[in-house]
């Protein structure tokens, strides 16, 4: 896998000056996808004109999924059958990609050495998918991580803190450099382990999003909590407008963004951390040093892919702030990174995020 940096960020780059961090701003709560999350919402149709919005939430992928479908009234039962084979297929999905998931492709790869292509075909696509982005961040981002995740408990509902000699022990065992692609086979050591949680939500979304315009649906909004496409507009003909939340306060937003054809991805550690000895421990992993340290509070990528942006947004959470906002910078990537310095809630974005 050399010099991928080019074939993936190829569509990515924009041309943009440096921004400044700025203190961060917050705006009355005006529009959202983000709902909550804690039982299935009903199915909502909404009228405007001859389009209407077709919408409906299921519990899924560890979060929520909200799917609306702009179409015309005539079209509604027809898309209310879209929308019902589009969650069936993010449950197929869900099974091979989850490393928790009994008889799943992904959990019988970990107990082997070997994946070949025509063994499971979308699996073997997204296992080298994810080895890329990892070169492409240096390692920042590594699906290889499951066993940093396990040692700190994060895969059970009892996360603690374990001890020094623990993490020494699950890092021998992490490395995205000690697996292989080569003519159609991915391997690996009997040791190693991948959890593909920092990629995976995002593959479905952009796996749906294909399933959706081959049945025809060209306006349309996905949210799989926190990892959304929208394409084409509303059935207002405007914009889709999605607000990005404060990562300290649930009820308030930094500002709203207005996009199309776009898929915007945050990854933050206000949702799964603990609190130990007085100190918060989030999710979120540097591979390189087993431990969950970082001044960011939530980082939010636009990609044209929702899986890059995904393992983008987890790279630069992992990163840091400063380390973080560079990367951006240098591969072309526009992204907002919100972060702590001396106990206040910053934020540093590329210029044309808002835009």
């Amino acid at each position: 896998m050399k010099d991928l940096s080019r074939p993936l960020l190829q569509k990515h780059r924009r041309g943009r000056n440096k921004g400044k961090p700025i203190p961060v701003l917050f705006y009355k709560k005006l529009i959202t996808s983000i709902l909550p999350a804690i039982i299935a919402l009903p199915l909502v149709v909404s009228c405007s004109g001859k389009k209407v919005t077709i919408s409906d939430t299921r519990i899924a992928l560890g979060t929520y999924v909200k799917i609306s479908i702009v179409t015309n009234k005539k079209e509604n039962t027809r898309v209310l059958k879209i929308l019902e084979q589009a969650y069936n297929t993010i449950a197929e999905y869900e099974k091979n990609f989850d490393y928790r998931s009994r008889r799943g492709a992904l959990e019988a790869f970990n107990k082997s050495v070997l994946l070949k292509r025509q063994d499971n075909e979308i699996l073997f696509e997204l296992l080298r998918d994810a080895l890329q982005y990892a070169e492409l961040t240096d390692g920042y981002f590594d699906p290889t991580v499951l066993p940093i995740v396990r040692v700190w408990g994060f895969d059970t509902e009892s996360p603690h803190l374990p001890t020094e000699e623990e993490v020494k022990s699950a890092l021998k065992r992490v490395g995205y450099t000690k697996v292989t692609v080569d003519d159609g086979r991915i391997e690996k050591p009997q040791n190693v382990q991948l959890d593909l949680s920092g990629v995976a939500k995002g593959k479905i979304v952009d796996l749906v999003r294909l399933f959706l315009i081959e049945n025809g649906c060209n306006d349309f909004l996905i949210d799989a909590g926190g990892d959304i496409y929208v394409r084409g507009f509303t059935d207002q003909n405007r914009k889709w407008r999605i607000a990005v939340q404060d990562p300290l306060n649930s009820d308030r937003f930094s500002g709203i963004l207005e996009k199309t054809d776009t898929a915007i991805v945050t990854s933050g550690d206000y949702e799964r951390f603990f609190i130990e000895n007085n100190r918060r421990y989030s999710h979120l992993f540097n591979p390189k040093t087993g431990y969950p340290f970082s001044d960011c509070r939530s980082v939010t990528v636009l990609a044209d892919e929702t899986a890059f942006g995904d393992a983008i947004a987890t790279a630069v959470f992992v990163m840091g702030s400063e380390r973080g906002y560079a990367f951006l910078e240098r591969m072309g990537i526009e992204g907002l990174i919100m972060y702590m310095d001396d106990k206040k809630l910053k934020s540093i974005f590329t210029e044309a995020f808002w835009k």
